[in-house]
């Protein structure tokens, strides 16, 4: 089977820097990158008083088809081979999920820079995708340095 990169996208800087680390392990592996993006639906259940109205599933599933279909054109132009994939449910178990579905080499997703308390309170996609991917993830700090789980 080809080799295969699996790089997850929330439109965010950290999910952009984290694409530049996978694109170059991509070029040195020829490996085709999967730019998955998640309508994560834990947000159709956010509203707030005198916001917008919450958002559907289709809402958070559209938002994710234009992050992965950015995140693909980006890759196809520096010459790799990509693929985007729209997913809709909560990120972590997706990414995992996804990536097990397609025997990734590997993951390589960004961190949000949080540490303490606000990310206990809020929790993280790449804590628990690095806690329970069965594959090698590779994290990519705001600043752009790179670690190995």
């Amino acid at each position: 089977m080809p080799n295969s990169i699996l790089i997850p996208t929330d439109g965010s800087e950290y999910a952009e820097n984290a694409s530049e680390v996978g694109f170059d392990l991509a070029e040195r592996m020829g490996a085709t990158v999967h730019a998955l993006a998640v309508g994560d639906v834990n947000l159709t259940e956010v509203s707030s008083v005198g916001g917008g109205p919450p958002r559907t599933k289709d809402d958070v599933t559209k938002i994710a088809a234009k992050w992965a279909d950015e995140l693909t054109a980006s890759a196809e132009a520096r010459g790799l081979e990509a693929e985007a994939v729209v997913r809709s449910g909560t990120p972590a178990d997706e990414i995992v999920e996804y990536a097990t579905e397609i025997d990734a080499d590997m993951i390589v997703i960004g961190t949000a820079g949080r540490s303490g308390f606000e990310r206990r309170i809020l929790g993280s996609v790449t804590d628990k995708v690095v806690r329970t991917a069965p594959l090698p993830v590779v994290t990519v700090r705001p600043d752009g340095s790179v670690d190995a789980a």
